[in-house]
C-alpha cells in the first residue's frame, strides 16, 4: 500500500500539522506501507522536522500550482490514500486527485471553515464532528472523530505516565513547535514574576520562534529556569513535572495522555473549540484571557493550582480517560483495510470480555438486535463465560487489522450439521466493505469441508 501525505510547516505554520502526520506516518507504515510526504520549504522548519525520517519527501517549489505539483508527483505510482492537514487546500484539491490518481483522500481538519471532499474525514478535537461538517461536505465520506483517534506517536502508548506529587516541585512550559506569539516567555513571567515560583522550570521552545533569544535571556535571569531548543522525547517532558503549561494543539493531547495537570492557552484559531471543551470536562484549567494578557491569565490558573492539590490530581485523572495513546493506530487500521489490507484472525480468549461488550452495546449492533436493550457487564460475562467453554460448539473469532487493532468479530456456533454464523464490526471500519473479508478471513479458520450456513 502507498500513501501520499501533504502537510506543511514554517516558523508562522508552526510544526503541529506535520509532526501529526508524522505519527500518523510511523502508523501506517507499521501496516506495511510506503509513505511520500509532498510539503513546501519555506524557512526551514519544514526541512528540519522530516530530516532523518526514515520517509520519502517530494519538496514542492514556488510557482506552479499546488493540485498539479502532487499529480504530477505521484502519477507514476500512485497511492492508495493520500492524507491532506492543510488549511489552505478545500474540495477542488481533494476532487482533481481522487480523479487524476483514482486514490481516496482522508482530511485531517479541526476548523471546518471550507468546503471539504474527502472519503474520510479525521478531526481527534470533535466527537461530534459528523455534525459541525455537514455543511461543508461536498460529498458522503467516513468520520473518526474525537480523542478515541488523536493523532499522537505510538510511543505514547506506553509512554510512562505522570505519578502524582501533593506538591508542585516543577513545571514545565511547551507552546508548541514554534511558538510565534510568544506564550513560552508570558508563561515563564507568570511563574517566576506573578507568581513567585521558585522551583525548577523546564522550558521547550524552537529557536525558530520570534520570541526566542528573549525567552533565553529570561531563563539566564532566573536560577533552575533551562531552556530546551528541542527534545527528542516529548513524552519524558511531559511526565517529569507535577504541572504543565501549553498552547491547545496537537501536544494538548500528548498531556493528557501522560495523565499531568496542565494549564492551556489558546493559541491559534483551531485551539478555540478545543481548549473549552477540555475545560468543561475538566481535563484542563483554561488560561481564558478575556481581556487580560497571556500573563495575567496563566497566573490566574496558576495560583489556583500551586495551592490545589486536588484540583490538579483531577485534572490529570480526567485528562487519562480521554486519551490511551492508540489513535495513530487505530486511524492507520482504517487506513489499511479499507486499501484492502488482509486481516489477521485468532481465538477470543478471556481478555477479550470488555471489547465484545463495548461492541455489543455499540448503538447501530442495539438497534439492529433482537433485544435493543444495552448488555449488562454480569449478563455478558456468564455468557462470554460459556461460550469460551464450549470449544466444540462455540468459536468467536477476532479479526484484527496488520497492527493488531481489532477490526471485529465472527462468532461460530456448531447447529446440528453446520456452523451458524453472527458477525459484528467496529464502527470505524463500517462502510468500507469490510464484510466479505471479515467473514472470509473467520471461515477460513474452521477445519476443511465443515459446512456454514448462510
Amino acid at each position: 500500500m502507498r500513501v501520499a501525505i501533504r502537510a506543511d510547516a514554517s516558523a508562522s505554520l508552526g510544526t503541529g500539522h506535520l509532526r501529526r502526520c508524522l505519527a500518523l506516518a510511523r502508523a501506517v507504515a507499521a501496516c506495511g506501507a510506503e509513505v511520500l510526504f509532498l510539503s513546501r520549504d519555506t524557512d526551514g522548519v519544514a526541512a528540519g522536522v522530516l530530516r532523518g525520517q526514515p520517509f520519502g519527501v517530494h519538496w514542492l517549489q514556488g510557482g506552479e500550482g499546488d493540485t498539479v505539483q502532487c499529480i504530477d508527483a505521484l502519477a507514476a505510482a500512485p497511492p492508495a490514500w493520500t492524507i491532506v492537514d492543510h488549511y489552505g487546500l478545500d474540495s477542488d484539491w481533494h476532487d482533481a486527485l481522487r480523479s487524476r490518481l483514482g486514490c481516496r483522500i482522508a482530511v485531517v481538519d479541526d476548523l471546518a471553515d471550507r468546503a471539504l471532499a474527502p472519503d474520510l474525514l479525521i478531526d481527534h478535537n470533535d466527537p461530534d464532528a459528523a455534525q459541525t461538517y455537514a455543511q461543508r461536505l461536498t460529498r458522503p465520506c467516513a468520520f473518526l472523530a474525537g480523542p478515541a483517534f488523536a493523532l499522537l506517536d505510538t510511543l505514547y502508548a506506553t509512554a510512562p505516565r505522570y505519578r502524582f506529587n501533593e506538591q508542585v516541585r516543577s513545571i514545565g512550559i511547551f507552546m508548541g513547535g514554534t511558538d510565534p506569539h510568544g506564550h513560552c516567555l508570558a508563561a515563564l513571567l507568570a511563574c517566576r514574576e506573578s507568581l513567585g515560583f521558585s522551583g525548577a522550570i523546564e522550558v521547550v521552545c524552537s529557536p525558530a520562534s520570534p520570541s526566542h533569544a528573549a525567552l533565553a535571556l529570561a531563563c539566564a535571569r532566573w536560577p533552575g529556569a533551562t531552556l530546551r531548543d528541542g527534545l527528542p522525547d516529548l513524552a519524558a517532558f511531559f511526565a517529569r513535572h507535577d504541572l504543565q503549561i501549553g498552547a491547545g494543539g496537537g501536544a494538548v493531547w500528548e498531556r493528557c495522555c501522560i495523565g499531568v495537570p496542565a494549564i492551556a492557552c489558546v493559541a491559534a484559531p483551531n485551539q478555540l473549540s478545543t481548549v473549552p471543551r477540555l475545560a468543561a470536562l475538566g481535563a484542563v484549567a483554561w488560561a481564558q484571557e478575556d481581556g487580560a494578557g497571556t500573563q495575567e491569565a496563566i497566573a490566574a490558573q496558576l495560583r489556583l493550582l500551586l495551592a490545589g492539590p486536588a484540583l490538579r490530581r483531577g485534572l490529570g485523572e480526567s485528562a487519562a480517560r480521554l486519551v490511551d495513546g492508540q489513535g495513530s493506530a487505530r486511524v492507520a487500521a482504517v487506513l489499511a483495510c479499507a486499501a484492502g489490507a488482509p486481516l489477521r484472525a485468532r481465538p477470543a480468549d478471556a481478555g477479550d470480555e470488555l471489547l465484545l461488550l463495548d461492541w455489543a452495546n455499540d448503538p447501530v449492533v442495539r438497534a439492529n438486535a433482537f433485544q435493543p436493550e444495552a448488555v449488562l457487564p454480569q449478563q455478558h460475562s456468564r455468557w462470554f463465560a460459556a461460550r469460551l467453554a464450549d470449544s466444540a460448539g462455540c468459536r468467536i473469532v477476532i479479526l484484527e487489522a496488520p497492527n493488531g487493532v481489532p477490526v471485529g468479530q465472527v462468532r461460530l456456533e456448531w447447529r446440528e450439521h453446520a456452523w451458524e454464523i453472527g458477525y459484528s464490526m467496529a464502527a470505524p471500519y463500517r462502510g468500507h466493505g469490510l464484510a466479505a473479508t471479515l467473514l472470509g478471513t473467520a471461515i477460513a479458520t474452521l477445519p476443511a469441508g465443515d459446512a456454514v450456513l448462510g
